[in-house]
C-alpha cells in the first residue's frame, strides 16, 4: 500500500513539474503588440474563435467628417485590416454627406452611444459642436479617440492627428521657394470651422508673415470640400488678380479644384499650385506638373492607432499621451520619385 502511494505521488510531482515548464516560460503576446485580440468585460483577453464564457466581439464606430473622399477611405481601410488582424474587432465606417453637415455628424456619434458601441473614433467636423456629444459618451463608459480633426476641449481619451500647423507652415515654405520668395498667392481652404483646417490656416499665413515679408496673401476661401467650389473661388482670384504667383489648396478636394481652374485658365506654368493630401487625383496633379507639391499625411497610422487604442482602452490600458504627432511628409515634383518618398505617397 506504501508502494503503491509513494508512487501515485511521484507521478503527480512529475505531472505538476510539467505543468509548470510548460506555462512558465511563455512571453505574454501583450508584451509584444501595441493591442492584442480582447473580450469586453473579460480582462484575460480572447479572440473571435474563443466561444467560452462572455467573448463579444468589440464594436468600434469610425466616424468621419464625410465618407466618400479618397483620404477618409484610406482611414477606413487601415482600420478595418487592423480589426481584421486583431480578430475580434468590427469597425462600422459613419459620417455626414458632406464636411458642413455638423448636425448630421453629431446625431451620428450620438447614435452610437445609444446603439451601444464599445468605442468610437471621430474627426470633428466642427471644433465647439462635437465637444457636448464626446462628454455623453464618455459619461456613458464609450472611449473616444479622436483622429485628424480635434475638438475644443481635451476630453477625449486620445488624439491621432497630423501636427496642422506645423503642415500649414511647411506648405508656405514650399509655396515660397516656389515662386522666388515673392509676389501674390490665395488659399482655398475647405473649412472654416473644422480645427483641422484653422490650423492649417494658420501655419501657412503666420510663416509667410514672419519669414516672406515680400509676398502677399490676397485673400482666403472656403469650398467646403467641393472640388468644383474650389475651381470657382480659384478662377476668380485669378481674373482679380492678374499678378497672381500661387495658389495653396489646404487638402485634396480643395487643390483639385485649384488645379483644375489654372489648368483650364492655361496659368500652370505661371501660378504655383500646392496641395495637401494624396488622392489619385493629386498625384496626377504631380505627375502633370500642374501640382508643384504636397503635404501627405499618414492616414493609415491614424485608422489603425486608433482601434489599437480602443482597444487597449477596453482592456483597462490607456495610452500613457493623450496626443500623438502621425507626422506629414513634403512631395513635391522634385522627389515624388524618391522610393522612400513614393512608399509614403501611395500608402
Amino acid at each position: 500500500m506504501k508502494k503503491t502511494l509513494s508512487i501515485l505521488l511521484a507521478c503527480i510531482l512529475i505531472v505538476t513539474m510539467l505543468v509548470g515548464c510548460t506555462s512558465g516560460g511563455k512571453e505574454s503576446v501583450a508584451d509584444k503588440e501595441p493591442s492584442t485580440p480582447a473580450t469586453v468585460g473579460d480582462s484575460t483577453g480572447g479572440s473571435s474563435g474563443d466561444s467560452s464564457g462572455d467573448s463579444k466581439v468589440i464594436k468600434i464606430a469610425l466616424i468621419t467628417k464625410m465618407v466618400d473622399s479618397p483620404y477618409w477611405q484610406t482611414v477606413k481601410g487601415a482600420a478595418e485590416e487592423r480589426a481584421k488582424e486583431l480578430g475580434n474587432v468590427e469597425v462600422t465606417h459613419l459620417g455626414p454627406p458632406t464636411e458642413a453637415d455638423i448636425d448630421k455628424q453629431v446625431q451620428i456619434v450620438e447614435t452610437c452611444i445609444n446603439d451601444d458601441y464599445d468605442g468610437i473614433i471621430l474627426a470633428a467636423c466642427d471644433v465647439d459642436a462635437l465637444v457636448e456629444p464626446v462628454e455623453k459618451a464618455k459619461a456613458a463608459g464609450i472611449p473616444v479617440v479622436m483622429i485628424d480633426s480635434g475638438i475644443s476641449e481635451p476630453v477625449y481619451d486620445a488624439f491621432l492627428a497630423t501636427n496642422n500647423v506645423q503642415a500649414g507652415a511647411e506648405c508656405a515654405k514650399l509655396m515660397a521657394e516656389l515662386i522666388g520668395g515673392k509676389g501674390q498667392v490665395a488659399i482655398i481652404n475647405f473649412a472654416a470651422g473644422t480645427q483641422t483646417a484653422i490650423d492649417r490656416e494658420t501655419g501657412f499665413t503666420e510663416e509667410i508673415k514672419n519669414n516672406y515679408p515680400d509676398i502677399e496673401i490676397v485673400g482666403v476661401q472656403y469650398c467646403n470640400s467641393d472640388p468644383t467650389v474650389a475651381a470657382n473661388q480659384a478662377t476668380d482670384f485669378i481674373t482679380a488678380f492678374p499678378d497672381l504667383k500661387g495658389i495653396w489648396g489646404a487638402n485634396d478636394q480643395s487643390a483639385i479644384g485649384v488645379a483644375q481652374a489654372v489648368t483650364e485658365q492655361g496659368k500652370s506654368e505661371s501660378i504655383m499650385v500646392v496641395g495637401f493630401d494624396n488622392s489619385d487625383d493629386i498625384k496626377a496633379g504631380l505627375k502633370s506638373g500642374t501640382i508643384k507639391g504636397t503635404a501627405v499625411q499618414m492616414p493609415t497610422l491614424m485608422g489603425s492607432r486608433g482601434v489599437d487604442i480602443v482597444v487597449d482602452i477596453v482592456n483597462g490600458n490607456p495610452p500613457a499621451s493623450k496626443d500623438v504627432d502621425t507626422g506629414v511628409t513634403m512631395v513635391t515634383t522634385e522627389n515624388m520619385n524618391d522610393p522612400k518618398i513614393d512608399a509614403i505617397l501611395n500608402q
